[in-house]
């Protein structure tokens, strides 16, 4: 076994090991989900707070510059179809900037410091433009200087583990429509504790004669969490880009799961968050990089 396909099989192997950690602390939240969050909940956490606007921002800026490689790839491709590939990888780019920007701006990010930029187009589409776009242009850069005849199906691998994870997560999160425990203890009429597995009703009416936001009814699971769960996979595979990094996966991979660990313990802190919300997002994002994992694992030779 080659040292990339060993280096794999060890993380494969400490995804093991979080999915059945966090499914643990999910069964551990299920029957004291309030009394851990009442014992933690320090909305004016200067510290936590940071980290809320920092967010998933990290993944953002490093998927970025993978679809500027996908661009690169594609307009060196001497297929007939490389301008319309080179299109859509543009277009995914796009794509990734626009979420990465509006993540930024979202009532648990900017507009918890800067009230009323949520979903402002005026900053929104700068931050996307100024921000992200360098960054697509730089993997657009590295890519011009690499020849892993394997780079494209790789980063196809990471997107897709990525978004069919996030995917999972909405689905999950528009069924359940749990109140956040810094909305619940506000003493709103009507709204209190959910346990995770119980579906909250009257979610569409409440945010509008109650006068907050429809997120206030988004806790279950966490999309933070499980964004900066997935820095577990998408920051190792810096290295197929930035050829000093290369031994350095495992520290990466590392990197990744402390920094995740560390927006787990903010949401917490700050109430917009149970123990089973984050715990949730971590068996989720953990099972397809584990997925993910055992298809790269693949295309790496003996």
């Amino acid at each position: 076994m080659n040292d990339s396909k060993k280096k794999i099989t060890h993380r494969m192997v400490f995804a093991c090991i979080g999915i059945c950690f966090f499914a643990a602390a999910l069964a551990v939240g299920t029957f004291k989900d309030e009394a851990i969050a009442r014992t933690l909940f320090s909305k004016d956490d200067i510290i936590c707070t940071a980290f809320g606007i920092i967010g998933p921002m990290p993944v953002f800026f490093i998927l970025a510059p993978f679809t500027g490689a996908l661009i690169q790839r594609s307009l060196a491709s001497e297929r007939k179809a490389r301008i319309p590939l080179a299109l859509i990888s543009l277009i995914l780019l796009l794509t990734v900037g626009f979420l990465g920007a509006k993540a930024f701006t979202s009532s648990d990010c900017l507009d918890s410091v800067i009230p009323s930029v949520r979903g402002k187009m005026a900053l929104i589409i700068p931050i996307m433009i100024f921000v992200f776009l360098p960054f697509g242009y730089l993997g657009y850069r590295l890519a011009k200087k690499n020849e892993d005849v394997l780079l494209v199906k790789r980063i196809i691998m990471l997107l897709l583990a990525v978004l069919i994870a996030y995917l999972t997560l909405e689905l999950v999160k528009g069924t359940m429509r749990r109140p956040r425990y810094r909305t619940a203890v506000k003493g709103f009429e009507g709204v209190g504790f959910v346990p995770w597995y119980e579906k909250f009703p009257f979610t569409k009416e409440l945010p509008g004669l109650l006068g907050i936001e429809k997120t206030e009814f988004a806790s279950f699971p966490s999309g933070h969490s499980m964004m900066s769960m997935s820095s577990f996979i998408t920051f190792p595979a810096l290295t197929w880009l930035i050829p000093s990094l290369r031994g350095r996966e495992q520290r990466l991979a590392a990197c990744g799961v402390l920094y995740s660990l560390a927006i787990m313990i903010s949401r917490l802190t700050v109430g917009a968050h149970y123990l089973s919300d984050v715990s949730a997002s971590g068996v989720i994002m953990l099972t397809f990089s584990l997925i993910y994992m055992a298809l790269l694992r693949r295309t790496y030779k003996e």
